[in-house]
């Protein structure tokens, strides 16, 4: 017998599917359309006041009218999109509220919800000032006005004014990170345990969150026995999962950065996950609500989407990676082994993202402090006392290893159990001084003697692309509302 949770989800999953198809037109052609036909209007509107060209003749009269006709139907579908938008996100909110997950609890929740609202009522507007200018260039060819003209252009412009002001047309509520234009990190973990899924956690919007619970739901459900048995044996205390999950992270990852082939991917995936279970592919991802989520290309996605906030993330994992490759000996004898990275030019009032990376080669805990002196930015010195977890019964091979092998013993499956075994450190600190500006890291023991140090630098630079946008939105605004304006003058 259906339940009620199962008829609403039902609902839910139709009007999803109904605004995933609005939102494919206005992301790819309605988002092209938004910006061109305004201008094109204008254009031929000018052309026709300056008696270049006359729109009472019929070719050029069909050519304004199929133009105007595209103008009107891109403004509906962008305003019936929006309104699908507003509906569905709703419904979702408290379809997940009735059965216990209350999203909007959920840190970044009303950041995001607030800026795809924001955008919501800004393409509605669009539309119903794209309607007005519809309306007067009609009106300018029925009635043989070419006045009426000034008063479109007006609109237009307005309009395409507006439109430069829309953050995202990507409202893809459905999809992996759908709503990653409209969500920046808000918040993350000071203190890495695992670090490819905590990183990627700390990056999903708060609707993802949800289907990535569910997501490392399914994935326990097929583990590889082998697999969970190895880590059951070897990790006391560990849960099966979190390895697992760190590793098919990373073999995306190295998939992702073409590193490796398809065969070695498949043959690496096989040792961790039963990649035949019906509802799993290794393209696709998992089904959730009979939907694909986490596939091939969403991960792909998301290493972009990371990269866009924090490139160190995938600077610390090459590097160990090249560790392993080149120094694995070395690597194998040091007591503690640190890596840290940062972006190499922020803007100001932005963020500078800091991870540090440390593998305690002991078997047991050690504690260590962590000192960071960045003049020029906010906080300028931080120091953390910080207990690294030991390495337990993992131990780095004291010779040379392949990237990848039957055998089992390779850098793939090496790095993913330093990544677990070890701990990370993410801090974020805030530019203040424009300039090049340098930061210092320091490893201490427990005492405050130093271990190792690096200094970075950083370039702080003024965010030119969001202020030129913004000046070129409020020109073409305040154009549309002159035009009109400078023609009665000149007529008086």
């Amino acid at each position: 017998m259906e339940t009620e949770i199962d008829r609403d989800l039902k609902k839910i999953r139709k009007l999803e599917r109904t605004q995933a198809r609005y939102t494919r037109y206005i992301s790819t052609i309605g988002k092209f359309l938004l910006f061109i036909l305004p201008l094109v209007l204008v254009i031929i509107t000018l052309l026709a006041i300056l008696s270049i060209i006359r729109l009472v003749d019929i070719i050029l009269g069909v050519i304004f009218y199929v133009i105007l006709v595209l103008y009107g139907f891109n403004s509906l579908i962008l305003f019936l999109g929006a309104s699908a938008t507003n509906k569905t996100l709703k419904k979702r909110l408290r379809f997940e509220r009735k059965r216990g997950r209350p999203i909007d609890s959920l840190d970044g929740f009303d950041l995001l919800f607030n800026n795809v609202k924001r955008v919501i009522n800004l393409l509605k507007f669009i539309a119903i000032i794209s309607w007005g200018a519809l309306g007067l260039f009609v009106s300018m060819l029925i009635i043989n006005l070419i006045e009426l003209g000034y008063a479109g252009i007006g609109f237009a412009l307005f309009g395409f004014g507006l439109a430069l002001l829309v953050r995202s047309l990507n409202l893809k509520i459905s999809d992996v990170n759908g709503l990653q234009d409209f969500y920046k990190p808000t918040t993350h973990q000071i203190f890495l345990d695992n670090f490819f899924a905590d990183v990627m956690a700390n990056h999903l919007d708060p609707v993802t969150c949800l289907k990535w619970d569910d997501y490392k739901i399914g994935l326990n459900l097929i583990l590889n026995p082998t697999f969970a048995r190895k880590v059951k044996e070897t990790e006391a205390g560990e849960v099966p999962i979190n390895f697992a999950l760190e590793k098919i992270l990373y073999l995306y990852y190295l998939r992702y950065q073409d590193v490796l082939d398809e065969a070695r991917f498949l043959n690496e995936m096989k040792e961790v996950i039963n990649v035949d279970a019906k509802n799993f592919s290794i393209d696709n991802g998992l089904i959730i609500e009979d939907k694909w989520y986490f596939g091939r290309s969403d991960y792909y996605k998301l290493f972009a989407y990371i990269k866009r906030f924090n490139p160190g993330f995938f600077t610390i994992v090459d590097r160990l990676q090249l560790e392993l490759k080149d120094n694995i000996v070395q690597l194998s004898k040091d007591d503690i082994y640190m890596d840290s990275s940062a972006q190499e030019v922020v803007f100001v009032n932005g963020e500078l993202n800091v991870m540090i990376y440390l593998f305690n080669n002991h078997p047991e805990p050690k504690e260590y402090k962590i000192l960071i002196v960045a003049p020029g930015f906010e906080p300028s010195q931080i120091t953390l006392d910080v207990k690294i977890e030991g390495r337990g019964s993992f131990q780095i091979p004291r010779e040379p290893i392949p990237l990848s092998s039957s055998s089992g013993k390779d850098i793939v499956g090496v790095l993913s159990d330093l990544l677990k075994n070890g701990d990370t450190v993410w801090l974020t600190l805030e530019p203040r001084q424009q300039g090049e500006q340098t930061i210092q890291i320091f490893l201490e023991t427990a005492d405050g003697v130093i271990i190792e140090g690096k200094t970075r630098s950083v370039k702080v630079a003024k965010d030119f692309k969001s202020i030129l946008k913004k000046f070129t939105s409020i020109g073409s605004i305040l154009g549309g509302v002159l035009t009109p304006i400078s023609r009665v003058l000149l007529s008086s």
